[in-house]
């Protein structure tokens, strides 16, 4: 369970904690500043627990904080490491990066060892027994890196590898 903070922009009021929509629902509808005004609006703040890279990258805000608790804190880790990919690298809006989740290619590992896998895959079996020496791994991961066809990053502290990020 992680835990929030909703901190108002009113300096007359005082923020509250909540770890679900339901009590930050309740408890931003009844908070009132010091003269006794409605307070209407917040910056959330992610506290504690899991998923703070996933929240930052999402870009989690008082308009869209239902989506957090009702969509995002439900996915499965693969979607989760996809929607970070789409938002914090592609730059994509959460609604977008939502729909766009099934389309994202993930490997677990860096570049390299991605690359090597998929070229063993794709294109040793015509590769003579006596060339197979001679193959360059670290370079054909780097003209995949290049032409924008790989990308490695790191999530929640393990390294990805999108090997379709140029088909995104």
């Amino acid at each position: 369970m992680s835990t929030f903070f909703a901190q108002p922009y009113s300096l007359d009021a005082v923020g509250f904690y909540f770890d679900t929509l339901e009590a930050y629902t309740e408890k931003s509808e009844s908070l009132l500043d010091a003269f006794g005004n409605s307070v209407e609006e917040f910056e959330i703040q992610f506290i504690d627990g899991d998923d703070c890279e996933l929240f930052s990258a999402c870009g989690i805000n008082q308009a869209n904080l239902n989506l957090w608790f009702e969509t995002i804190a439900d996915l499965a880790e693969h979607e989760k490491t996809a929607l970070y990919y789409l938002c914090s690298v592609s730059s994509y809006n959460l609604e977008n990066a939502l729909d766009k989740l099934e389309d994202v290619n993930l490997s677990e590992g860096n570049l390299k060892d991605v690359a090597e896998t998929l070229f063993d895959e794709f294109y040793l079996s015509d590769v003579p027994e006596s060339v197979r020496a001679y193959i360059d791994y670290e370079k054909y991961a780097r003209d995949c890196e290049m032409g924008g066809d790989l990308y490695e990053f790191d999530f929640n502290g393990t390294t990805w590898t999108c090997t379709n990020a140029s088909g995104i």
